[in-house]
């Protein structure tokens, strides 16, 4: 048997040992006939990564930057796989043969550059909190309900609203050709990418995944998307969602990471989905539609996490215009 082409996962940590033995569990589950080999790129953790590594056989990279987006690129410039898996120190992988699927989809077409899944992993055993995110498709109703999606959404029954220019189906997996201008946010949470077409994009000094997405796309590459989930740990509960949409927003108003490529919808467009958002009816009656096609009662959370959305973007706005003013 032919072995499957060589994988370096790359995952930015940071005070992260206490999630990332999950994901590092379920790498070390697959089945997957080709080498693995692990960087946890550390933007300056003071838990126990380091000796989370080492039981697992992981590399640690140094990330002097702190963020995410400066992780992945550290990452991705020391890969030596023929494939880059980009992980989240807070995902887990749900099936034995997740890699392998994922392999085998970049095997469809010569121009498939890479490959990822159509589903957040819905798992009646995860707090309300990750399960209403895996349904919604994202940790932002706003973004996720305007389009500036990348997974399955089933109050809105679709995947995302940026325009797809091509689809082709071959079983369980799309393969889609997007918008170089306005690729969908894909590009982390389990995302297998070929290294030297990733080589070719504008991943450094900061891998801004849309923009990395835009990229490949640009050069004439089409994308596979897999009928199957990967588990994101998003929030435990309402507090640690709470602080991450206020980290989120506040980042956002900041224009920080500067995106090249991506949606930018109007002031106009944004505030009227923010205040759909803030009278509750709107997301209500989402979540009732949600409910009816995939029954779960973490679906009455929906409603207020679209409420806390738009507090922390409106928190941020005027943190943001607190800071100019007090230049």
């Amino acid at each position: 048997m032919t072995r499957r082409p060589s994988v370096t996962v790359v995952v930015p940590v940071k005070d992260s040992g206490h999630v990332v033995r999950g994901a590092l569990d379920s790498l070390a589950a697959q089945d997957y006939d080709g080498a693995v080999n692990i960087l946890l790129v550390d933007g300056g953790s003071r838990d126990d990564v380091a000796a989370v590594a080492r039981a697992y056989s992981a590399t640690v990279l140094a990330n002097p930057a702190g963020n995410e987006e400066a992780g992945r690129a550290v990452g991705v410039a020391a890969a030596t796989g023929e494939l880059i898996l980009l992980l989240d120190a807070d995902d887990v992988l749900p099936a034995t043969d997740w890699l392998g699927r994922l392999g085998r989809a970049l095997d469809l077409a010569p121009d498939v550059v890479a490959a990822d899944c159509l589903f957040h992993e819905h798992r009646r055993e995860d707090p309300p909190v990750v399960r209403v995110c895996a349904l919604m498709g994202g940790s932002d109703p706003l973004a996720v309900e305007l389009g500036w999606a990348d997974r399955w959404a089933w109050h809105l029954d679709r995947w995302t609203g940026m325009p797809i220019l091509e689809e082709e189906r071959h079983g369980d997996v799309l393969l889609i050709r997007i918008d170089p201008e306005r690729p969908p946010p894909m590009g982390s949470n389990g995302f297998l990418v070929r290294r030297d077409a990733l080589l070719q994009t504008g991943y450094a000094p900061s891998f801004i995944h849309s923009d990395c997405v835009g990229d490949l796309a640009a050069l004439g590459h089409r994308f596979a998307r897999v009928e199957q989930g990967v588990v994101h740990l998003y929030a435990e509960d309402l507090r640690t969602y709470w602080r991450k949409a206020n980290r989120r927003a506040r980042r956002s108003m900041r224009g920080d990471p500067v995106q090249r490529r991506g949606y930018r919808p109007s002031l106009l467009v944004t505030g009227r989905q923010a205040l759909f958002s803030a009278t509750l009816v709107g997301p209500a009656v989402l979540a009732a539609r949600g409910y009816r096609a995939r029954p779960d009662p973490a679906w009455a959370l929906y409603p207020l996490l679209s409420l806390l959305t738009v507090a922390a973007y409106v928190r941020a706005r005027l943190f943001v215009v607190r800071e100019r003013l007090a230049r």
